[in-house]
């Protein structure tokens, strides 16, 4: 078995292991943002690894860091890469808003606002002030799970299509 299949089925189990432990906590959130990060950061290298497994089974003998470097240094591209290239140019996927949110997990998050006009017909808004923004709330729902069941799936897949083939 190639090396980088066991250090892809390694990250994504260590990915499981920590969402369920979050799952099962109800400590700090200082504990269960962590858990969070940790788990993201563990499906990027799992994502990384699963890169250079495809590398691997075209020849390349370098490792890869992203997908452009895999694309770039492999003589033969791949219908599996072709279909994470398809995803990675796809502005909407989830392999998109994966990578976007391991990117800016190195960063400060702030509350993020829109500006609105305030429209009072009827005089509701209290002693004359305006409504000039509206902060929104960030969704407590973790998108890590659904990201780790579509990597899992993709895995899953093209490693069965290569066993047929």
């Amino acid at each position: 078995m190639p090396k980088w299949i066991g250090f892809t089925n390694q990250k994504l189990y260590q990915v499981r292991l920590l969402l369920e432990q979050r799952q099962r906590l109800d400590g700090p959130e200082a504990l269960l943002d962590a858990l969070e990060q940790g788990a993201q950061y563990l499906l990027y290298d799992a994502y990384v690894s699963y890169l250079n497994e495809l590398a691997e089974m075209a020849n390349c003998r370098l490792p890869v860091a992203t997908l452009d470097d895999l694309l770039a240094r492999t003589p033969l591209v791949t219908g599996e890469m072709k279909e994470i290239q398809f995803l990675f140019t796809d502005s909407f996927s989830w392999l998109t808003a994966m990578l976007k949110a391991v990117a800016e997990q190195a960063q400060p998050s702030f509350p993020r606002t829109i500006e609105v006009d305030a429209f009072d017909p009827f005089g509701a808004i209290e002693g004359g002030a305006s409504l000039t923004s509206i902060t929104l709330l960030q969704d407590n729902a973790s998108p890590v799970s659904r990201w780790l069941s579509h990597l899992s799936d993709l895995i899953d897949a093209q490693r069965e299509n290569r066993q047929e083939s």
